[in-house]
């Protein structure tokens, strides 16, 4: 597949990358990104009001809440009194100002759906039902929810990609025993379910990586189990870097890039770097 270039601009509103930024990715669609601390500087931003939609995101980056609303400003502010876990919000917006209440709630519905092969905990208790809406707007909301796709990915938030499978980006580790498959999105390598893991670890491995320790027994405790010994993860996990979600399920030091092969059994490294 040819893949297009596509131009991404983002304005500092205060000249700080600390900042809230606007996101511009050369379509209808911008994007408001608002650090909670900076709730208050809302009010210089006009496309605050507009209706939205928008994601709550914790300083991890793996957890998510996906709402609507008429005005993005005001629900923000409830948000920030009543959620204690979420450290940024990012709002999709028209451009135009040519979203309705009922285009928001339909994209809504969209993105919850969606994120449901995405690597983030989604924190939605009800998932919203689709309301009805035109075959032309359909088409047109679709292409939006795409946008924020791009969008959210630029922002390293891996929450409305969608799952593929035996396509370019898949790659597959055999060790010991186990499998597992992940899908490499350039900034983050996502686990997907399936993958298996065992308990054992290196303990030079868990001395020189004690957060990876630490997110690795998170996901024995989140994982089902046989009688062997096996793990198995029942949701996506993002990583940095291939040799991090490597290293991970193998509790070891190892390089990803020489693990990871593609369905011919040819590693990362061969595929994408040789070929520079």
């Amino acid at each position: 597949m040819q893949l297009k270039p596509r131009l991404i601009q983002t304005f500092l509103t205060d000249g700080t990358i600390e900042g809230i930024r606007i996101i511009d990715c050369e379509t209808t669609v911008n994007a408001i990104v608002v650090p909670r601390i900076k709730i208050r500087d809302l009010r210089h931003i006009a496309e605050a009001g507009r209706p939205a939609l928008y994601f709550l995101i914790n300083s991890d980056g793996d957890q998510a809440y996906i709402g609507e609303a008429e005005n993005f400003s005001k629900r923000l502010k409830s948000h920030d009194q009543k959620k204690d876990w979420w450290d940024v919000s990012v709002a999709i917006i028209s451009a135009t100002n040519e979203l309705s209440k009922g285009d928001i709630k339909y994209l809504e519905a969209l993105a919850v759906e969606r994120a449901q092969s995405g690597s983030l905990k989604v924190q939605n208790i009800v998932s919203p039902i689709r309301n009805t809406i035109s075959r032309f707007s359909v088409h047109k909301l679709q292409n939006i929810l795409d946008d924020a796709e791009l969008i959210l990915n630029s922002l390293n938030y891996d929450i409305l990609t969608t799952q593929k499978t035996n396509n370019e980006n898949t790659w597959h580790l055999s060790y010991k025993g186990i499998t597992a498959t992940g899908e490499y999105r350039g900034s983050q390598f996502i686990l997907l379910p399936g993958s298996e893991f065992r308990s054992e670890f290196s303990e030079a491995w868990a001395r020189d990586f004690p957060k990876m320790l630490a997110q690795r027994n998170s996901m024995l405790a989140e994982s089902r189990s046989n009688n062997e010994g096996v793990f198995t993860l029942k949701e996506s996990i993002a990583f940095r870097s291939v040799s991090m979600a490597a290293g991970t399920l193998m509790g070891r030091h190892t390089n990803g890039w020489k693990v990871w092969k593609n369905y011919e059994g040819i590693t990362m490294d061969e595929i994408m770097r040789k070929n520079e």
